[in-house]
């Protein structure tokens, strides 16, 4: 289960360096402190002017327990870090580092963790559960820990009537305290290089993290970004002309509904799991990058690739990745409609993203060599394969686990080929010994061995519940394979209307787009298959 943290990437606007280019304002009059009184309210001047870089990442990090350890140091004047700023031309106060800590400090002032005022304006009303969920988490550790903003704001209006001393010292420090400034000196290079090498000490940089940072300009990291968050919360695409950014918005929103529609919510009870898993982790933005690099045509490292000057290039691979996804879910007349279920999620309801970009990569392959014939026999021997995935889903999720991490991706690549080769063969399925020797594993891999209490673990309550609901999940009638009716799903007259079939509940059934669409092609192949 993820982590449960705050998103308070809504309290501190960002912004572009380099639209504020010139060599920074390096004037004597800078301040020494940051008071919480000029953090509270749009009219404060130093409010107004605090900015984040605009390549920094989602103000995200924290627990709601390091949310209110921040403000009960502030309120007992313990010692917090100074915040580092950068002044920019045009007087923008760029926080170089401490972005978490006076958004922490916003966040209670203004009793905003992810889900009210200005949160709701920045993600355009469109706050996920978890993010609700981490929101409310946070309010209540801070209301048992420290109390509300507007308690403390009314305590220190009369410090003489406060007669318990703990309490009246807070009162001061809320009312007088400031958090110490340092100020970076130099042009727009000068603060972006201090700023990785600010952020590169301490904490290590989340390695996905830093790949987002470097490459921000390129497009597989702005189609990242803008799929994430169904292209809410900061445009990291503004810069590019308002046509463009339109096509932006509208392609990432189809791609984020693609992939992580609807919310997971954990414990599992539901087979109607979006086929990327959560959106909310930081694995999703390595996730989307490698969906992106699979569907690029010329399948360019991140490296290889060029900085977007204009956009295109990023609507282009939007519109690539968003129709490779298309192939695999959604309702378009060439849509496979895989449940997720049973193609993307263990035995225990975990998404795997290495059988989810084996999968892609293979139907990528597919499509780029105008291996058209290749779905048609897919489709006819697909009941095969996704029964051999579900009955040996446990085994081949640990298979998959037990590859090194840089090579996942390319062994569960050969495992599903294997099995989809071997089906589409007609030869029978491999055994799970040949699955192991193609994934390159030792015998030890296929042993099971495990110790078992006497209670039910949420896992095993999940897998029980997956059993169950697969066991009675809706076939698809043309091919009789696994079908998900909110994800995928057209509606076939079992007599066609050219034979003479009308609109009657008794001549509808559901079916996959694909097998809808290129059932006068199957028809035939299944007949011969079948006598």
């Amino acid at each position: 289960m993820p982590r449960l943290t705050a998103n308070l990437d809504a309290l501190i606007p960002r912004a572009d360096f380099a639209a504020n280019d010139g060599q920074g304002n390096q004037s004597s009059d800078n301040f020494q402190q940051i008071h919480l009184h000029n953090l509270v309210g749009e009219n404060n001047f130093i409010y107004r002017l605090l900015r984040k870089p605009d390549f920094q990442r989602e103000t995200n990090q924290w627990s709601p327990q390091q949310i209110a350890t921040l403000v009960e140091s502030f309120l007992e004047g313990e010692l917090i870090p100074s915040i580092i700023l950068w002044r920019s031309a045009t007087s923008h106060l760029f926080v170089i580092d401490g972005g978490h800590r006076l958004s922490a400090l916003i966040a209670w002032a203004s009793d905003d963790y992810g889900d009210s005022t200005a949160s709701h304006i920045f993600f355009k009303n469109e706050i996920p559960d978890h993010q609700k969920k981490s929101a409310d988490r946070t309010r209540r550790e801070l209301h048992t820990r420290v109390g509300t903003y507007a308690q403390w704001k009314e305590r220190s209006k009369n410090l003489d009537a406060i007669t318990d001393p703990d309490v009246r010292r807070r009162s001061g420090n809320f009312s007088v305290r400031g958090l110490h400034v340092q100020w970076i000196n130099g042009d727009a290079d000068k603060a972006e290089s201090s700023f990785f090498k600010i952020n590169s000490q301490g904490t290590a940089r989340d390695p996905i993290e830093t790949k987002i940072l470097r490459n921000r300009k390129k497009p597989p990291a702005l189609v990242a970004r803008s799929i994430a968050r169904a292209a809410t919360g900061h445009a990291y695409w503004s810069r590019f002309p308002v046509e463009t950014q339109d096509k932006i918005t509208s392609q990432a929103k189809k791609a984020h509904q693609l992939l992580f529609n609807p919310e997971v919510k954990n414990p599992i009870r539901t087979i109607d799991l979006p086929i990327g898993g959560s959106a909310s982790t930081a694995r999703a933005l390595d996730l989307i990058i490698s969906i992106a690099q699979i569907s690029d045509p010329q399948h360019q490292s991140l490296k290889a690739t060029k900085d977007d000057l204009d956009g295109e290039a990023t609507v282009i691979q939007l519109r690539y990745t968003r129709r490779l996804l298309e192939r695999i879910t959604g309702n378009e007349p060439s849509s496979l409609g895989l449940h997720p279920t049973v193609w993307f999620y263990n035995q225990q309801g975990r998404q795997n993203e290495h059988l989810l970009l084996a999968t892609l990569g293979i139907f990528q392959r597919k499509i780029q060599a105008r291996q058209s014939n290749f779905f048609k026999y897919f489709t006819l021997h697909r009941r095969e394969i996704e029964k051999f995935l579900v009955d040996n889903k446990d085994i081949l999720s640990r298979f998959v686990s037990a590859v090194a991490s840089k090579n996942r991706q390319a062994r569960a690549t050969d495992m599903l080929s294997a099995i989809i080769d071997a089906a589409m063969s007609g030869d029978g399925m491999p055994t799970i010994e040949q699955i192991a020797q193609t994934m390159k594993l030792g015998s030890r891999a296929i042993i099971i061995s495990e110790q078992v209490g006497q209670e039910f673990t949420e896992e095993i309550k999940s897998a029980a519940f997956l059993r169950g609901a697969l066991a009675s999940a809706i076939k698809c009638p043309i091919c009789d394979s696994y079908l998900e009716p909110s994800r995928s799903v057209t509606y076939d007259h079992r007599k066609d209307k050219k034979d003479g079939g009308n609109g009657s509940l008794e001549n509808c059934d559901l079916a996959h787009p694909y097998c809808n669409s290129a059932k006068d092609e199957l028809t035939p192949l299944f007949q011969k298959k079948n006598s």
